[in-house]
């Protein structure tokens, strides 16, 4: 089975419009401060010029935020999944899960003792992005970090019962060599872009290769 593909960071009408085209499950918007930061006043526009069909599901990304800040940013959004990529405490995510009402995502960043991070978030994520934490950059760097250890995610993530997505610098040129690990999803964001916006062209050079995986090991 062909892992969940998310396309995340998308900032601008275009990136949705490909996105949407694409055959991707879910469809990622920072508003967290970064080069792809994005507003409710923005996504709104962008998803009124680009309506988005049953097959997709959209999530907001946010580091460290606020009850509030949450609550502001996907007012009137069709958000469906919060996704938490900063330091959010245990007790944090709870209470985002109680007062937002939907589901959560946790970003691990790989480390010594992410495993053990990873375990206590128990019970309360609903899904993992595992990615790599460069200097203060919270995530969407490119950088990649060493695949070796994808399983024991994978592992956790079945012990829990919820996915685990992999993330960070993931592109079609590499992505044979993270398929075999069999990651419940996968999370592009600088791989699917050309001069800072998504590229048709990568998607689907993307696409092919985790096709091409799966009729091979279905065949």
């Amino acid at each position: 089975m062909r892992p969940l593909l998310k396309l995340c960071g998308n900032h601008s009408a275009n990136d949705v419009k490909k996105s949407l085209q694409s055959t991707c499950e879910y469809i990622g918007f920072v508003f967290a401060k970064s080069k792809r930061q994005v507003t409710n006043e923005q996504v709104q526009l962008w998803l009124r010029q680009n309506p988005p069909n049953e097959t997709k599901r959209l999530v907001a990304l946010f580091v460290n935020a606020s009850i509030d800040e949450i609550e502001a940013a996907i007012f009137g959004l069709p958000i469906d999944i919060i996704q938490c990529h900063g330091n959010e405490s245990v007790n944090e995510l709870k209470l985002i899960k109680e007062k937002i009402n939907k589901p959560i995502w946790k970003a691990i960043h790989h480390s010594d003792n992410s495993l053990d991070h990873m375990k206590s978030y128990a019970e309360v994520a609903d899904g993992y992005v595992v990615d790599c934490k460069v200097g203060d950059q919270w995530g969407g760097t490119g950088v990649s970090f060493n695949w070796d250890y994808v399983p024991m995610y994978i592992e956790e993530g079945k012990r829990q019962r919820v996915p685990v997505f992999i993330a960070g610098g993931i592109h079609y040129k590499n992505v044979d060599k993270l398929l075999p690990y069999n990651p419940d999803g996968i999370d592009v964001s600088s791989g699917i872009e050309l001069n800072g916006e998504k590229s048709t062209t990568l998607i689907t050079q993307l696409e092919e290769r985790m096709n091409r995986h799966e009729s091979d090991i279905s065949g």
